[in-house]
């Protein structure tokens, strides 16, 4: 995030993660890639949560970028990949890891941006999902179902036009979640799905 007036650039991140992640340790990794590369040396990591905000590079229509952000990910996802560490990506993060797989990215923000609507889910997860609930969902591009990568497989579609919204990975423990759990007072299905994912994932140091 960039403060114009004040000729300084910074992270944000929401508040309402914390009350998320309660009970797991936390480490906030900036945007600044030399200082990740020396905070991570030999250091263990349970999983690797990667949340929402900023278009990603390359996005059809951009304009909130972050080069420094994509940096710092592809780098994270590198260290993943090699490690066989977990990686939970939520809107943009979903993303994120849905292009490094290959899949494209649309503009959705007419359907997708501000609003909440319902899911439904279309394949078995180690956890019971509903067969359909409600999200907040926040993200201009959305991930069209149609030309998915075959390493990618689908576990819940939006209703209405049938947009990728959640998905595993069938190779490395990455998941995507296209809707913002930390949005979901009270908490929910769609909430709880994170919840699933790190008790399912992030049990140990890998």
């Amino acid at each position: 995030m960039r403060f114009e007036h004040r000729d300084e650039a910074g992270d944000y991140l929401d508040t309402r993660w914390m009350a998320h992640l309660t009970g797991h340790r936390l480490l906030l990794i900036p945007n600044h890639l030399a200082t990740v590369r020396r905070t991570l040396a030999g250091l263990p990591l349970a999983a690797i949560l990667l949340t929402g905000g900023n278009d990603l590079s390359g996005a059809p229509g951009g304009t909130d970028l972050a080069p420094e952000r994509d940096e710092t990910e592809g780098w994270l996802l590198d260290h993943a990949q090699r490690h066989q560490v977990p990686v939970i990506g939520v809107c943009r993060g979903a993303q994120a890891l849905a292009v490094r797989a290959g899949a494209r990215v649309a503009d959705g923000r007419l359907r997708h941006a501000g609003t909440r609507h319902r899911v439904h889910t279309v394949a078995q997860t180690p956890w019971e999902w509903p067969d359909t609930f409600t999200v907040s969902s926040h993200h201009r591009y959305i991930l069209p179902a149609a030309g998915l990568p075959d390493e990618l497989r689908v576990l819940a579609l939006a209703d209405g036009d049938s947009t990728v919204e959640a998905f595993v990975h069938r190779r490395l423990p990455w998941w995507g979640l296209m809707w913002h759990p930390e949005r979901e007072d009270p908490p929910g299905p769609a909430a709880r799905a994170l919840h699933h994912l790190l008790h399912h994932q992030a049990t140990r140091p890998v």
